[in-house]
């Protein structure tokens, strides 16, 4: 065989080796020529050339289907991801099995499969086949190698996981700069070889330096490390101007600092960008969503969800712009459009506002929807519970307005008979808040206590089955780190691969499990108490009071849900004791969270601090708290029988609150306690003046230590005589003919008592404090936690802090309904930091545009 005719042998994934004539390598080469070119007509058309000699190449086969899909304009989808499919298995390997990737020569076929996966938004499929390319990159071609990671790394900033895509950035980084720490042999010692490869490696880091700087700014704004991210925005300023993604980045940078007005600035300076269908990233839908999550972290929630529904109907509108072809799924579209629609976390950001803006119901329904598509997410499950405890909360005030009249007339509900007649009817001192699910099942959708407890157990089963799990243990985050990238530990170091994640919002870290763990502890006690568990509500409320870093005010919820689960159990002796503890703390931050006490008080628009939506329904102060306590306290003394103790737990409350403050169900325990004690007449006058009569006036005695000095008597002054009763005329109060009857059965007899339950609000009268923050936000993390925490967080998890924060679901990081809020848990906030609505920690999605542009080929030619 001569040399003109020899055959070359090349390998390929296939069993055996394919020999390859001169004829079939021209047609190779011109065919890869043209493609560079963006000639994909002539491409096809010599691929099928070669394919036509009735040799079966899998890499031929391969190309085709990349060829063919670039000559629709990215738009054949379904046909693409079948012919990948085919030319797979001609290779003998399997895309879902990812023991079949043996060497190099087949990471194309997982990176175009893994291309295709991040646009259909199953980021953890597409992270798994990225990291094991990843294992065997030093083999792999330059260029795909830096696709690998560059797609790596938006599929950890698109899943909320900013510490582990820093990590990579900084590999990819160094691997440009040629300060690789595992570089591969230089074959050429030639000084000058070496100089062309130092300038070659520097031409291709100014190519890819812009990349660069997005990724790591967004990295430092999904860290919170604020003095790295003004490093990197500044970059890119004077590298990039003024565009639309540099400016929502510096208002995600604003928003974060908790400056909201000046993100509000950027927001609105910021271009319009150009036809979704070109860029996949519904510019409008973005800028309306992080507008509402600046509202709703500066407590405007009613103008929050304004802005929210506009995000959600122009995320509508562009999802319907989109072409499609009868018949296919995902075919007749570009693939960037494939992840255009937010639809889910924008419900996820709205249904966090609707809940902190005083509508359980309507919000209700949104999470319900959110958590069809984010399922794992154990904050979410917590919200959809507060929803359902709000609800009920809301409907027994209806129920007692149209059982007890109206409320301006206190604990008289009504007045019946006229003159020697006439008789009060007082309102009554219990409420049944059973269960309410009318006969149907408790796992159907309805804001019911029965369906929360179910919620609740799926979010602490969630919590508990994941924490286990994790082999190594948490330790605190980068966020905090004001350092430079280079300076950071690794992401195992950090145990970071160990975060619990709750799309769309950031992950949970260490002190945002806790607080939560606490926050559906809070709830589930609150709930079995309303569906009468009493055994199961104790057994919450005991384990949540045990807890190591559990926040005052839901310690003190703790106490006071043991206290009524005892009372109904007839363990009243054993309920004094929770009642007699000493109440010194009814904050709303956790042990952990109080290193962040300052940064949560330093802001700069004048605007509160984050919670605080709805105060009324837990004690604000700590003499609000002792006063309830000692109510609470009063009512099981008078259960027992010692009213004397009873009567100056009264009086000691009365010392704490003005008399303005007093609960209805605490002037009954006082009118019990008088007509147990056989004071008639002073309980009269207290249904009448509605007021703890004795007891504000012995504690107003009490006040004024010198002893008035009276006149001396007149001897000329006689007494006056005081006129005989008629028969018409009797004293009030007196039984029988006409008079007022007693309230209560003569003394000696059991007397029911109206407030046979703990009093005042945290006796099945508060919402608890899920998140140890008082609602008030996305998680919660809004989508972001809004949209760029990417979706996924507040701003950038609508609607959590962390307890769930979040520029853009977290609402991004949500808290709790009773005083954590979703905030960075997170708006979806902590939202992060174990805040109620996310936002963000629970709060809302903020995403960036161009953030989720791909910065590499979507399919690679080999």
């Amino acid at each position: 065989m001569d040399g003109a005719s020899a055959r070359e042998i090349t390998s390929s994934p296939g069993p055996a080796l394919t020999m390859i004539t001169n004829e079939e390598k021209g047609l190779a080469t011109a065919a890869s020529e043209s493609f560079k070119a963006g000639n994909y007509t002539a491409c096809v058309e010599q691929l099928k050339k070669l394919a036509s000699n009735g040799k079966r190449d899998p890499k031929v086969d391969h190309n085709l289907a990349v060829a063919q899909f670039y000559q629709s304009g990215c738009k054949n989808t379904d046909e693409f991801r079948n012919n990948l499919t085919q030319a797979s298995k001609l290779a003998q390997l399997s895309l879902n099995e990812l023991d079949s990737l043996e060497d190099a020569v087949q990471g194309v076929f997982f990176f175009n499969h893994a291309v295709i996966l991040f646009h259909l938004r199953q980021y953890n499929d597409a992270t798994r086949i990225l990291e094991k390319l990843f294992q065997i990159i030093e083999p792999l071609a330059e260029t795909l190698a830096h696709s690998v990671l560059l797609l790596l790394i938006e599929t950890y900033l698109r899943s909320q996981q900013p510490d582990r895509a820093l990590f990579y950035l900084n590999y990819l980084e160094k691997v440009l700069l040629g300060n690789d720490p595992t570089p591969k042999k230089n074959q050429g010692s030639d000084v000058q070889s070496g100089k062309e490869n130092e300038n070659t490696t520097s031409e291709k880091y100014e190519m890819q330096k812009p990349i660069l700087n997005k990724c790591k700014t967004r990295c430092f704004l999904g860290l919170r490390s604020m003095k790295a991210c003004k490093r990197e925005l500044k970059h890119m300023m004077n590298s990039a101007g003024s565009t639309t993604t540099t400016l929502f980045m510096k208002s995600n940078f604003e928003y974060l600092r908790q400056n909201y007005r000046k993100a509000i600035k950027f927001l609105n300076s910021a271009p319009q960008s150009s036809n979704s269908r070109v860029t996949g990233e519904c510019f409008s839908s973005m800028y309306y969503n992080n507008i509402a999550c600046i509202h709703f972290h500066m407590h405007k929630y009613n103008l929050a969800v304004f802005y929210a529904r506009r995000a959600i109907q122009e995320n509508i509108n562009a999802v319907q712009e989109i072409p499609r072809k009868q018949g296919c799924e995902l075919s007749g579209r570009p693939m960037k459009t494939l992840s255009l629609n937010c639809h889910s976390e924008l419900l996820f950001n709205i249904g966090i506002q609707l809940l902190y803006s005083g509508h359980p119901l309507s919000a209700f329904d949104c999470l319900v929807e959110a958590v069809q598509i984010f399922p794992c997410n154990a904050r979410l499950w917590l919200r959809i519970a507060e929803c359902c405890i709000l609800a009920d909360k809301q409907a027994e005030v209806k129920r007692n307005v149209t059982t007890n009249g109206d409320e301006n007339r206190g604990i008289v509900k009504s007045v019946v008979g006229t003159g020697i007649y006439r008789k009060v009817v007082l309102v009554s001192g219990t409420s049944t808040n059973a269960s309410s699910s009318n006969g149907q099942s408790a796992a159907m959708p309805e804001a019911t206590l029965d369906f929360a407890n179910l919620c609740l157990c799926n979010a602490f089963n969630l919590l508990e089955c994941e924490w286990q799990n994790s082999t190594t243990p948490l330790t605190k985050s980068a966020s905090s780190a004001e350092t430079d990238s280079t300076d950071l530990p690794s992401s195992k170091q950090q145990g970071y691969f160990h975060l619990k994640p709750a799309p769309p919002s950031q992950p949970l870290k260490s002190s945002e499990v806790i607080s939560l763990r606490c926050s559906i502890l809070a709830c589930s006690a609150y709930v079995r108490l309303g569906l009468r568990d009493f055994t199961c509500a104790l057994e919450n409320a005991e384990k949540l009071i045990s807890q190591p870093q559990v926040s005052g005010s839901l310690k003190y919820l703790g106490h006071m849900y043991c206290a009524e689960a005892l009372i109904y159990l007839d363990r009243i002796s054993e309920a004094i004791k929770h009642l007699s503890v000493d109440v010194s703390d009814v904050s709303i931050l956790y042990q952990g969270d109080q290193g962040n006490k300052e940064k949560t008080e330093n802001h700069t628009d004048g605007e509160l601090p984050e919670g605080g939506a709805m105060t009324q329904m837990y004690p604000e102060t700590l003499q609000t708290a002792k006063a309830t306590m000692a109510f609470n306290l009063a009512t099981a003394f008078c259960m027992r029988g010692e009213m004397n103790k009873a009567k100056r737990c009264i009086m000691q409350a009365c010392s704490l609150i003005p008399q303005s403050e007093v609960p209805p169900q605490a002037l009954l325990l006082g009118i019990i306690i008088e007509l147990q004690c056989g004071s008639t007449q002073l309980a009269l006058q207290m249904v009448k003046k509605q007021q703890l009569i004795p007891y504000y006036k012995a504690t107003e005695i009490s006040h004024h230590e010198p002893t008035p000095i009276l006149p001396p008597v007149n001897p000329n002054q006689k007494p006056v005589g005081m006129p005989a009763f008629s028969q018409s005329q009797r004293p009030i109060g007196t039984p029988g003919q006409g008079g007022f009857r007693p309230i209560a059965p003569p003394i000696g007899q059991p007397i029911p008592l109206p407030v046979g339950q703990p009093i005042p609000l945290p006796v099945g009268q508060a919402i608890p404090l899920p998140s140890g923050q008082s609602i008030a936000p996305p998680v919660a993390q809004p989508i972001g936690p809004p949209m760029s925490q990417a979706i996924g967080q507040s701003f950038g998890t609508a609607i959590s802090q962390s307890p769930n924060h979040g520029f853009g679901p977290n609402l991004g990081q949500s808290s709790p309904l009773m005083g954590s809020v979703p905030v960075s848990g997170g708006f979806l906030g902590n939202a992060s930091q174990g805040n109620l609505l996310a936002p963000g920690h629970g709060r809302g999605v903020f995403s960036p545009v161009g953030s989720t542009k791909s910065t590499w080929n979507n399919t690679t030619w080999k």
